[in-house]
């Protein structure tokens, strides 16, 4: 019997710190070069061999695109090990349950992971649970307006 000097935990922690640091070091992310050849979604209209690439864009609208995509990876929640995990067991990402001021101005997310195959009308009863629980502690808490959910005193903590 194969007996390795590690851990199945020890594997998913280094695969979690690797992925982290890939997220949260720029200079290895090449995000120009990676980004060069990629059609932009929103030019693709109906066919996407039509679509605009990145590289296509000029060199002002390229570097502010790709200082853009730069800024937004540094400010990437740390879930490596949790994506880690969810992988590991097979589980596929399936909604997000988000609430805030708005828009992409998100206060509170839950994030839900299936097994594929997951039978829909499940699916969307497990999500509907999920609002309604959240919606029930909002209320309990007196908060109506979604914008009003975050305490103005309150500190963001970083993570």
């Amino acid at each position: 019997m194969f007996n390795p000097p590690y851990t199945n935990d020890d594997l998913r922690r280094e695969a979690a710190r690797q992925y982290a640091e890939i997220v949260s070091m720029p200079d290895l992310l090449e995000v120009g070069d990676e980004m060069r050849p990629r059609p932009i979604a929103s030019t693709s209209g109906d066919t996407p061999e039509t679509a605009t690439t990145w590289g296509q864009l000029s060199g002002d609208d390229f570097h502010d695109a790709r200082n853009e995509v730069q800024e937004l990876l540094d400010d990437v929640a740390d879930m490596s090990r949790w994506a880690v995990d969810l992988g590991a067991c097979g589980l596929r990402y399936t909604s997000e349950l988000a609430w805030g001021r708005g828009g992409d101005a998100w206060d509170l997310a839950v994030q839900i992971a299936h097994r594929p195959g997951l039978n829909p009308q499940l699916h969307e009863a497990i999500v509907a649970v999920v609002r309604g629980a959240v919606r029930l502690a909002l209320n309990n808490h007196g908060i109506t307006d979604q914008r009003l959910l975050r305490d103005a005193s309150s500190k963001e903590l970083a993570s």
